[in-house]
């Protein structure tokens, strides 16, 4: 049954949601000094590699995703795919922008490196399932990770840190930032992400508007 339009925009804005807290959490983790998780740190290193920003790699990455998630898996693709795989990479940069604007300084100690990456990785998987929520669409590397998880038949979080950890190694290479950071990217994220679906799909079932 068609949604209606109070509905759709509802859902539309949830994903937008989602999408500009996960540009906020990973600006977080790029601030924080302490290394960030891989697919970041593939796309810091493009960027450095390319001078541009990371926002710019992140929204070329999410557009050849779009291809790819249109390939194999285009029943998970709507409206809200659009929105996450072009609004990302601009949420960094603004989220960039911000943090220069406000003149914000990187923490000083080691702890405090930690925990605002820590904070950063555990609010991009939250985020990630936040836009998920609706099934208006998922993100396009989220409708290639569902693709894969589906056919190998493994729960997402798996296949989310497989997917990660290639993205580090290509990073790695390119000269992203590497550091303690990147292990807790590697697995917060995908755990998080993981357990934050879980819960917030029951709690919230029939009270919001999902499908399309």
């Amino acid at each position: 049954m068609k949604r209606s339009l109070a509905s759709q925009l509802f859902q539309a804005a949830l994903v937008l949601l989602g999408t500009l807290l996960c540009g906020f959490a990973i600006q977080l983790e790029l601030f924080s000094g302490a290394g960030v998780d891989p697919l970041t740190m593939f796309e810091e290193g493009a960027g450095r590699a390319l001078g541009t920003a990371t926002g710019n790699v992140t929204l070329a990455v999410n557009c050849a995703m779009l291809v790819l998630a249109l390939l194999f898996n285009r029943k998970k693709i709507w409206v809200g795919t659009v929105i996450t795989a072009l609004l990302l990479g601009p949420a960094i940069n603004v989220s960039a922008w911000m943090f220069q604007s406000l003149g914000l300084q990187p923490p000083a100690t080691w702890p405090g490196k930690l925990l605002m990456c820590l904070a950063g990785v555990l609010l991009c998987g939250a985020s990630i399932a936040i836009y998920m929520l609706p099934d208006y669409g998922v993100g396009a590397m989220e409708a290639v990770m569902i693709f894969l998880a589906e056919k190998l038949h493994l729960p997402y979080g798996p296949v989310r840190i497989a997917m990660d950890c290639t993205w580090g190694v290509l990073g790695f290479f390119l000269g992203g930032t590497l550091g303690a950071g990147t292990i807790i990217g590697a697995f917060g994220i995908g755990a998080s992400m993981d357990f934050c679906y879980r819960r917030l799909s029951k709690a919230l079932e029939g009270k919001i508007p999902t499908g399309r």
